[in-house]
């Protein structure tokens, strides 16, 4: 009997703009790095050793600077949750990104955007 895996859902940062994906972040990876290293850092602390360096964060502070100062890109930042592995995402971005770009803006939580839905009108 086969056993039924279930997925785990992740938990995703993604900043885009008219010309395509920007940046994904696997926000749950990032966190566990981090958590790690405070583990590493306290240790350290009681060995009076060296403590080691800190791993590099979600710029998310840059990311929304870049995304104001860009306004004419339409830049769009979002958080989301998918059980979709980060390759995946990915790819789906660069084969075929406006299904999953409508997928996140219906489910994911807006944390920036300057994109504005057009209505064009077809010339009769």
């Amino acid at each position: 009997m086969p056993s039924l895996r279930k997925n785990k859902t992740k938990h995703y940062l993604a900043m885009w703009d008219m010309l395509g994906l920007e940046c994904l972040y696997d926000v749950d990876l990032h966190m566990s790095k981090y958590n790690e290293w405070e583990k590493q850092k306290v240790v350290a602390i009681l060995k009076e050793e060296r403590i080691p360096d800190q791993p590099s964060g979600i710029p998310l502070q840059m990311m929304l600077l870049r995304a104001r100062v860009n306004s004419q890109r339409a830049y769009e930042i979002y958080e989301f949750n998918s059980t979709m592995a980060y390759d995946e995402l990915k790819t789906s971005f660069e084969v075929d990104p406006q299904p999953i770009v409508e997928w996140i803006r219906e489910n994911g939580k807006q944390v920036y955007s300057d994109y504005v839905k057009q209505n064009r009108k077809m010339i009769a």
